[in-house]
């Protein structure tokens, strides 16, 4: 389910009239087509339905979202089949298969007519169909869409017979209508999933008081509608280009979408009777309740407004955005070579390196320790025993005793042949590597906890004149510190608690508020939960930090990550990662 035979036979029938065929039928089950789907249904059909329809195709493309974060499963390689359509997210379930199923299965069981069933149906099938032809998803993806689309359909047949939410005060449903979204939204963030937040909370919060606030007939002349339907698509087009243009991600965007949702339910509507195309509908009378209701309603919209509006202007104008080095800048992926190329050659050796340049690294990682006498040297491990012939810590050695051990002993290509043994591979010194790479740009991790070895680091980076080309990172919070402090012009990544800390806060929402502390951040692609998601990447892109991830060995993660725009990949193989990236400039992607 998971392979692409079924793709590669169906694609044997590819024509440029399939192509385009196909590639309509996707974009009727985007999620544009059902942002302007579900406000036409409800200013010009059925408030009701749209109401129903929308709340349950929210909740299913939230979940689909979640899964596809967790499960993280790579798409389809270019490599493999023909790609017309790319995009930046892991593969399982495909949304267009669960969105098209839940939004077209609720309109068929609210229709109820025999014909329209069958659109529906054919339909679905389509729009799922076009996710195989068009090389963006895998049988598997496409049948999990299905199967959770079905699960909802259920859902919201179950619903239409059971009214939950009738006993429940209006002030209730409010409360619930904002908490519940915002209680899981921790759970993950990216541009779709603020959306379906926002736009959650501010049409079914708004909604409620709309026939109080602004009360409207969808069903009144031709002539009408068409005033409607302009009137309230310019206003959302415009809230939508303000939005994109200066309100931050994270919590800030939700909010921003919620307003969006206020002008479908309420803006509009109250815009329609101005025009006086809302037909023959009278405002009831409004009791104590309704009016506290409506007026605590419009003092918090008018808070949420202005919490919008100063977050943007103090992201704009407080939290300064970093440059990175023109080394380390790239219009595409950095191809990392994780300690050289440790999957081709003695890691943390020159020879290592050398492979790395050849198999088209960009950039160099190495990790450095202190020998006894002071030096900084080219070893990952604090013992020499993982690498070489000897054993011991490196703390406990001269430079000039590892200098007589073989770093090429312990590399195997195949777990029982050792290539590398007797050939004079050494530990080379971090001074030895910048002299042999003068013009490569170096991402250098102090492994020594303790910042007085910073010192010795920069000194080699100073002999070298490699303060330009070089980025320095650890785990350890006080040495990256002291980078700063003594060398504040050559660029950081983030230290273990530096990430921890924006992780937390981005998953919180609150992470565009957070200055940038360095110039990258290096994450692996999962720690526990999924770390290297693309609610991060956003928050890194929009302050100018670079996103690296480590380490990454497999071509389907490289591909997923790539397409998801992340700055650069941390790789044992940078011959693989070459080729995924060959494969995507190939194809225009």
């Amino acid at each position: 389910m998971f392979d692409v035979g079924f793709i590669r036979w169906f694609q044997s029938f590819s024509s440029p009239l399939l192509d385009a065929l196909f590639l309509a039928f996707t974009a009727l089950g985007s999620n544009y087509f059902y942002v302007f789907a579900l406000p036409l249904i409800y200013w010009t059909v059925d408030r009701s339905l749209a109401r129903r329809v929308g709340g349950i195709f929210m909740a299913s493309m939230w979940v689909n979202g979640l899964v596809k974060e967790l499960f993280g499963m790579p798409r389809p390689s270019p490599a493999d089949v023909r790609v017309l359509s790319t995009e930046g997210s892991p593969g399982f379930p495909s949304g267009h298969a669960q969105g098209s199923t839940t939004i077209w299965g609720a309109l068929a069981l609210s229709f109820r007519r025999r014909w329209f069933t069958w659109v529906c149906v054919a339909l679905i099938a389509l729009i799922s169909l076009s996710r195989l032809y068009l090389g963006a998803h895998f049988p598997g993806d496409v049948l999990g869409g299905l199967v959770l689309g079905l699960v909802f359909l259920a859902v919201f047949a179950l619903l239409q017979k059971v009214q939950i939410g009738s006993r429940l005060s209006m002030r209730m449903k409010m409360l619930l209508y904002t908490l519940i979204p915002l209680l899981l939204y921790p759970l993950y963030q990216d541009g779709a999933q603020e959306q379906l937040v926002g736009f959650f909370i501010g049409f079914f919060t708004a909604d409620l008081l709309t026939g109080y606030v602004a009360p409207f007939s969808p069903r009144v002349s031709l002539k009408r509608q068409v005033v409607k339907v302009l009137a309230g698509y310019a206003g959302l087009v415009a809230l939508g280009i303000l939005h994109a243009l200066f309100v931050p991600v994270g919590l800030p965007g939700v909010f921003g979408y919620a307003l969006i949702g206020v002008w479908i339910a309420i803006g509009a509507p109250a815009l329609f009777r101005r025009l006086g195309v809302a037909g023959d509908v009278q405002k009831p009378e409004w009791t104590a309740e309704i009016r506290h209701n409506v007026r605590h309603y419009a003092w918090t919209a008018l808070a949420v407004l202005v919490l919008v509006a100063g977050t943007s202007v103090y992201v704009h104008v407080a939290v300064p955005k970093v440059t990175p080095p023109p080394m380390f800048a790239a219009d595409g992926v950095l191809i990392i070579g994780h300690r050289g190329a440790a999957g081709l050659a003695p890691e943390n050796t020159l020879v290592s390196f050398e492979t790395a340049l050849a198999h088209g690294a960009h950039v160099l990682e190495l990790d450095v320790h202190r020998t006894r006498d002071g030096e900084a040297v080219v070893i990952h491990d604090n013992t020499v025993d993982g690498t070489t012939n000897g054993s011991g810590r490196v703390a406990d050695k001269t430079l000039a005793e590892l200098k007589q051990l073989d770093a090429g002993y312990r590399f195997t290509p195949d777990g029982s042949t050792y290539p590398w043994r007797g050939r004079g591979v050494t530990i080379p010194t971090l001074a030895e590597v910048l002299d042999a790479f003068p013009e490569v740009p170096i991402l250098i991790e102090i492994k020594e906890p303790d910042p007085e070895f910073v010192e010795t680091v920069i000194a080699a980076v100073d002999a070298a004149g490699a303060r330009e080309r070089v980025m320095i990172s650890s785990f350890h919070d006080p040495v990256v510190h002291k980078v700063r402090e003594l060398a504040p012009d050559i660029a950081t990544g983030t230290a273990e608690g530096e990430v921890v800390r924006m992780v937390v806060m981005q998953r919180l929402g609150l992470g565009a508020l957070v200055k940038p502390p360095a110039h990258a951040m290096q994450v692996p692609v999962r720690r526990g939960i999924p770390v290297a998601t693309n609610g991060l990447r956003r928050i890194l892109r929009d302050n100018g930090m670079q996103m690296h991830v480590w380490t990454v060995n497999d071509e389907g993660t490289m591909l997923r990550l790539a397409r998801m725009g992340v700055h650069g990949i941390i790789t044992d193989y940078p011959d693989r990662l070459q080729r995924v990236l060959s494969l995507l400039g190939e194809d225009g992607l």
